[in-house]
């Protein structure tokens, strides 16, 4: 079987389309605390997706870095898995924040990983490595987590005008990097 690239995906799923595969997917079968672990499997989807971010990155997020706004949810300071300039050392490197809607097409999502921060008892919200993390994000959206990352930054070069410096910026990965990530060919723009 070749491996599953970028340049297999069909269809770049919309936050609605997202949500519902997060809550009508196959969930992992835990045989204890199957609640707290299907909520927490459900935010770990949608962060991965709203930060359009490495599952790496997401795995060291801990709780007292979110801080809630008005109209939105504010992840500080998220450590990098890469650098993306050249020269300078990953542990230097931080996403200084990050944004989670509380309106718009993406609040259900932020909502998910809300759930999941109030009956999180531990500072470290997912406590496992980077092969369970791909187990649960393939188990319930059948598809690799890299692919998340893909949609959530195609979604944010969308709404931002097709700005493509801004979105390689707020992710923080080099601009020749995102456009493997971002549809910008004609088919996208014809009529369905």
């Amino acid at each position: 079987m070749s491996r599953r690239t970028l340049r297999f995906i069909q269809h770049y799923p919309t936050p609605k389309q997202i949500y519902e595969t997060i809550t009508n997917g196959k969930m992992w079968p835990y045989k204890t605390n199957k609640d707290f672990y299907e909520t927490r499997d459900k935010a770990l989807v949608a962060l991965t997706y709203l930060l359009a971010a490495r599952i790496s990155e997401v795995l060291r997020i801990k709780k007292s870095q979110f801080l809630t706004e008005k109209a939105r949810v504010i992840v500080q300071s998220i450590q990098l898995s890469k650098s993306y300039k050249q020269g300078k050392p990953r542990n230097d490197l931080y996403r200084q924040e990050a944004w989670l809607p509380l309106e718009g097409k993406r609040a259900q999502l932020t909502q998910l990983v809300l759930d999941y921060l109030e009956i999180c008892e531990t500072e470290r919200l997912f406590p496992f490595g980077r092969i369970r993390a791909f187990q649960i994000i393939s188990t319930i959206t059948g598809e690799p987590c890299h692919w998340l990352r893909a949609y959530g930054e195609n979604y944010l070069y969308d709404e931002w005008d097709k700005d493509i410096l801004a979105v390689a910026n707020y992710v923080k990965v080099d601009v020749q990097t995102l456009q493997r990530y971002v549809r910008r060919a004609y088919a996208k723009y014809k009529p369905t």
